[in-house]
C-alpha cells in the first residue's frame, strides 16, 4: 500500500474532532500518576499525520509542510514539502541521528548523534526533542529518572524528575493525563528547553494537542508545529523507515 493511498483511506471522511477544554481534577498519588503516564506512553506506539512547521532563530526563519510517521521509541520520518524553496525531501531519524534526502538535488545530509546543531533547521534544538514533542510521550524512564518533586495544586499536576544531569518538570492535565508543558533545566537552574502543548482534541481515544511550541530560551530559538490531521495506532507502511539512496547521490556529513 502506498503512502498516499494509506493517507486517503485513514483521513477520508474523518469526523469532526472533538475539542477538549475541560480537565476534571482527580485525586491521585505520585506513583499512580507516573504509572498512568507510563501506560499512556506505551499505547502511543505508532502515529502518522500531516503538519505545518514554522521555525525561527536569531538569523533565520522558515516554514514547511510534511507528512510524518512515528514508531516507538524514537523512529521518525517526515516527507517534506516546501523546504528550501519548492524542493521536496524526506527526513529520517532514529534518536538524534538524522538523514535528510532531496532527490531532485541528488543530495543527502547525514548527522550521527547529537552534533549540537540540528542540520535540518540549523537550530540548537535536537531532533529527538522535536520528535518527542510531536509524539506527546513523556519519555519517563524509572531506571534513569528519580522523582524530585510533586505538586497537585492548581489545575494541573507538577512532576519534577532528575537524571543526575538535568531536571525535567512536567505539567500534566488531569483526567486526560496529557502533558501541557515540559521544561528542562540544567543542574544550576538554567532553562534548556520549554515545550508547550495547546488546543487539545480527542483522536482515536487519545487527547492530543493540535499546536506544539518548542523553545530554546537561551538562544531565543523556536519551533512551532500545527497538526492538520493525525491517526494513532494504525499499521504504518512497510519499510517506511528505510530511505533508498541512489549510488550517485552527493553525501554531506554534518558531524
Amino acid at each position: 500500500m502506498t503512502i498516499a493511498l494509506l493517507f486517503s483511506i485513514l483521513f477520508a471522511g474523518c469526523a469532526v474532532q472533538q475539542r477538549v477544554v475541560e480537565f476534571a481534577k482527580v485525586d491521585i498519588e505520585p506513583d499512580a500518576l507516573i504509572d498512568t503516564l507510563l501506560a499512556r506512553d506505551a499505547m502511543l506506539e505508532s502515529i502518522m499525520g500531516k503538519m505545518s512547521v514554522h521555525f525561527e532563530g536569531e538569523t533565520l526563519e522558515a516554514s514547511f509542510k510534511a507528512d510524518y510517521f512515528f514508531a516507538a521509541p524514537d523512529s521518525f520520518r517526515a516527507n517534506i514539502r516546501g523546504l528550501l524553496g519548492s524542493v521536496p525531501g524526506a527526513a529520517l531519524s532514529i534518536g538524534d541521528s538524522l538523514a535528510v534526502f532531496f532527490p531532485s538535488k541528488g543530495t543527502l545530509y547525514v548527522a550521527r548523534g547529537d552534533t549540537g546543531i540540528n542540520p535540518i533547521m540549523g537550530l540548537r534544538i535536537g531532533m529527538s526533542d522535536i520528535v518527542g514533542a510531536l509524539a506527546g510521550r513523556t519519555g519517563i524512564d524509572l531506571n534513569r529518572d528519580s522523582l524530585a518533586g510533586f505538586s497537585s495544586e492548581g489545575s494541573s499536576y507538577e512532576l519534577l524528575f532528575s537524571d543526575g544531569h538535568e531536571f525535567r518538570r512536567f505539567s500534566i492535565l488531569p483526567s486526560a493525563w496529557v502533558p501541557n508543558n515540559l521544561q528542562v533545566f540544567s543542574q544550576d537552574g538554567s532553562a534548556i528547553l520549554d515545550i508547550g502543548y495547546y488546543d487539545f482534541v480527542e483522536r482515536d481515544g487519545f487527547v492530543r494537542a493540535n499546536k506544539i511550541t518548542i523553545t530554546n530560551p537561551i538562544r531565543k530559538e523556536r519551533v512551532e508545529i500545527e497538526i492538520e490531521k493525525e491517526a494513532i495506532g494504525h499499521k504504518l507502511p512497510r519499510r517506511i523507515f528505510e530511505l533508498p539512496i541512489p549510488p550517485e547521490t552527493a553525501v554531506w556529513r554534518m558531524d
